[in-house]
């Protein structure tokens, strides 16, 4: 036995050598490849972004007057009929089976498209179809029930859609009627209705992968824009988070994490930035050089600033956006002469940067001149940036639980009432004060709704037609001023507060847009009345593969549970 021990003592050692004379010799850790500080961010890696997403779901529209329909597809029913339990807050007292079955609900197909770059705070509108297999005939007055959107691109079939397609967002609020061609079928939006469940996701894709490249473009990154907004995944992969100075401005951060130099030598820096102001003072894609400028930052401003004051408008404008969005007030003079020259072109521009780089005190001295202007775009374009500054000049008045806003706004120039048809519905007055004219007598198209008003009465009666049953409602007193007048239109008529919210028609959104341009038009209110653009869905929706058709009786697996 001791034999055979000291024999596998002497047996197993030697194997181990011959085993490990006979494998092939291993070939050492590769080396990353040495970098050259003058390259770019963007020479070495590439990013990669969520792009516009278009999304599909089956929702309930509710609060219809009849023109809803009792008709579904069975297996469409029963997924509903779930969704009821866990969506409706009244499910618990009310039947499902009559939910849906009722004359005053639709089920309805809903598309959108997720913007690029979206996080979950930002909106988008969504489109509302009827199913071709019922009878509904009009969702005007509705109301979208919280439903699910997934995605609809590369799948093709309903049961592929049904299991496979993941949820991405989702809708409801109150439906808009669009009507802009009347050569076309009736088309009914819900206004941001729509909303991403989760944040896109940007990622730094190195061409080659290489550890020190990766840890070098990090702390770059965040040297600039401050911790974690770039963290290292692998060798190859980095991802990105927008800095909330970037929020409202996320392709721009994209493309100034690209212009970035590795090299953090001064001198390298110094020289980057000297023919980076060459290019602009070439006028040679002056913007993609603004922004590797502003990427820069601080170290750049010496370079900038003795050409603040330059005789071309196009390089002074380049330069004082550049200098503001670094953050030197220095610049703010030039830019305010901008935005006061009627002649320039730049001057949107300028309302812009100040309204989203310059201290909230100095902006609002600057954008408040602009809302006087006789430019709507230039009024248009002051007032969002005020707006997102919290700018007393703007008083809100939300109605019918938010559906919609009416906005005053305190500036001399001519009075205009501008009308959002994308995005947060809102109505928005320019010029104060904002007055119905005396001796009024209005009617909408469709005669539902009277506002009148005698010479010696300081009201104003509006009334409406019950939108179901052969009554009228009203008529309820306004004030004669248009902003009382478009509440007392559009709140709801149960408001049980102390007062502070009087009652109204409920009359929708878009009734109310219609009824403000025949104001305008027969001169009850002596404003200019102008309607926004609608968002334009349809061009994207029919590029993808499902090509956003209608759902028929045929397409009954269609689920709205989370997968």
């Amino acid at each position: 036995m001791k034999r055979i021990l000291s024999s596998l003592y002497i047996f197993f050692p030697m194997l181990a050598l011959s085993l490990c004379g006979c494998s092939q010799p291993q070939e050492p850790p590769k080396v990353d490849e040495p970098l050259n500080p003058r390259d770019t961010i963007g020479s070495v890696a590439k990013y990669f972004a969520t792009e516009a997403t278009p999304v599909r779901g089956i929702g309930i529209v509710a609060c219809l007057s009849g023109t809803g329909s009792s008709e579904c597809p069975p297996a469409i029913r029963a997924e509903l009929e779930k969704y009821i339990w866990q969506q409706v807050p009244e499910a618990g007292s009310v039947s499902p089976r009559l939910v849906i079955g009722s004359q005053d609900t639709a089920v309805v197909e809903i598309t959108g498209v997720i913007p690029a770059l979206s996080t979950s705070s930002d909106l988008f509108d969504v489109v509302l179809r009827p199913l071709s297999s019922t009878q509904t005939t009009s969702l005007d007055g509705g109301c979208l029930y919280t439903a699910e959107l997934k995605e609809m691109s590369h799948l093709s079939s309903v049961e592929q859609f049904t299991y496979f397609s993941k949820t991405l967002a989702i809708a409801e609020g109150p439906v808009y009627t669009s009507q802009t061609d009347t050569s076309l079928p009736t088309q009914w939006r819900v206004l941001g209705g729509g909303r991403a469940t989760q944040n896109s996701s940007v990622r730094l894709i190195l061409n080659v992968p290489n550890f020190t490249a990766a840890s070098v473009i990090r702390n770059r990154i965040n040297e600039r824009f401050g911790p974690k907004t770039a963290v290292c995944v692998s060798s190859v992969e980095i991802t990105l988070s927008f800095p909330a100075t970037y929020f409202d401005q996320k392709e721009k951060f994209l493309s100034i994490v690209e212009s970035l130099m590795l090299g953090e030598n001064p001198e390298m820096q110094g020289e980057y930035a000297q023919a980076l102001i060459k290019q602009i003072l070439a006028k040679a894609d002056s913007e993609r050089a603004e922004i590797a400028l502003e990427g820069i930052g601080k170290p750049a401003l010496d370079s900038l600033a003795p050409l603040l004051n330059h005789t071309d408008p196009a390089i002074g404008f380049h330069v004082a956006r550049c200098m503001l969005n670094i953050g030197d007030k220095r610049s703010l003079a030039v830019l305010r002469s901008i935005v006061q020259d009627k002649n320039s072109p730049y001057r949107m521009d300028a309302i812009r940067t100040v309204g989203l780089s310059a201290k909230r005190r100095d902006a609002i001295g600057i954008l408040e001149t602009a809302l006087n202007d006789s430019t709507i775009q230039i009024r248009l374009e002051a007032y969002e940036m005020l707006d997102r500054l919290n700018s007393g000049v703007i008083s809100r008045r939300n109605i019918s639980n938010g559906a919609f806003s009416v906005d005053r706004v305190m500036c001399s120039g001519p009075k205009v009432i501008y009308v959002y048809r994308q995005g947060s519905p809102k109505i928005v007055l320019f010029g104060s004060p904002f007055r119905c004219q005396k001796k009024i007598f209005i009617q909408s198209e469709k005669s539902t709704v009277t506002i009148n008003s005698l010479p010696d009465n300081k009201h104003i009666s509006v009334s409406r037609k019950h939108p179901n049953r052969p009554r009228v409602i009203g008529p309820l007193l306004s004030s004669d001023d248009l902003s009382v007048l478009i509440q007392t239109l559009g709140e709801l008529p149960d408001i049980k507060s102390s007062g502070a919210v009087r009652p109204g028609l409920a009359v929708p959104y878009a009734e109310i847009i219609e009824i403000l341009k025949i104001m305008s038009d027969q001169k009850a209110i002596l404003a200019q009345f102008i309607a926004g653009p609608e968002t334009e869905l349809e061009p994207v929706l029919q590029e993808s593969p499902s090509n956003g058709r209608q759902l028929n009786k045929e397409d009954v697996s269609l689920s709205t549970s989370n997968n």
